[in-house]
């Protein structure tokens, strides 16, 4: 026991004499520096370095880097960086971590795109009013994973009395039954009453669950007198021009 705490005191002093703890090097860089292969010269080489590790006083860990400039940083040389190996490991597996940051390889999800179209011939849009567009089918999210909406926009400006034509329109999407919108863009652009309007946005949905089901809503704003009620925007009233619909993609990154 002696032999141990006289061990230990040593450990300390030397420590608190030169601040800084090296292995297999008489020449420690860092609060902590370990040469694996005890190769170091005086000024280590690009790969010398790439079998040491140190700690910093910043706390950062460097594995064949001496200047970590985060918690972790590898540089890998001719060896594989990292393996984690949880006994789920193979091939088109992806890493992704859950509410605690906790890690693990989980299967790639199968890619998927599916398209939608506007069904309600002259379905209207009406000034600073948030409407659901109707769809052909319910947007429903097929498996966990995340998603992408692309909105290909056809319809008419019923109303323009704003300088300079100017006009634009909020577009959302959210979860149905939520009130919480997942993304949102303004879209801008130039028309007179009875133009033709088109354009085409992605919104991002996130990470989403298995039959979640989607909502696209439209508000115009800009391009009216700002009267309550005042109808702005609306589809074609020809449910034989399908092509004339808006269209929309959903599909998973």
């Amino acid at each position: 026991m002696k032999q141990v705490g006289l061990t230990f005191l040593l450990l300390i002093s030397f420590g608190l004499a030169y601040a800084q703890i090296g292995i297999n090097t008489e020449r420690p860089l860092s609060i902590f520096h370990v040469d694996a292969a005890s190769d170091n010269a005086a000024t280590p080489t690009a790969d010398q370095i790439l079998n040491d590790v140190v700690i910093t006083s910043a706390g950062n860990m460097g594995v064949g880097t001496l200047t970590p400039s985060v918690k972790l940083e590898i540089v890998k040389g001719a060896n594989d960086a990292l393996r984690i190996n949880d006994g789920s490991t193979m091939s088109a597996k992806v890493l992704e971590s859950d509410a605690n940051g906790i890690a693990t390889w989980t299967e790639q999800p199968a890619s998927y795109a599916k398209s939608y179209r506007a069904t309600t011939a002259g379905q209207k849009f009406y000034y600073n009013t948030i409407t659901v567009l109707a769809t052909n089918q319910p947007i429903v999210i097929p498996q966990k994973g995340k998603y992408l909406l692309t909105l290909r926009w056809w319809g008419y400006n019923r109303l323009d009395v704003s300088l300079r034509h100017i006009l634009s329109g909020y577009i959302y999407v959210r979860k149905k039954g939520t009130t919480a919108y997942l993304d949102q863009i303004e879209y801008y652009m130039t028309g007179t009453v009875n133009d033709v309007l088109t354009f085409t946005t992605s919104l991002y949905l996130g990470d989403r669950a298995a039959n979640e089901e989607i909502e696209v809503l439209i508000r115009p704003v800009i391009g009216t007198d700002g009267t309550v009620g005042a109808l702005q925007w609306e589809l074609i009233n020809n449910a034989a021009r399908p092509d004339l619909m808006p269209q929309v993609i959903l599909y998973s990154i």
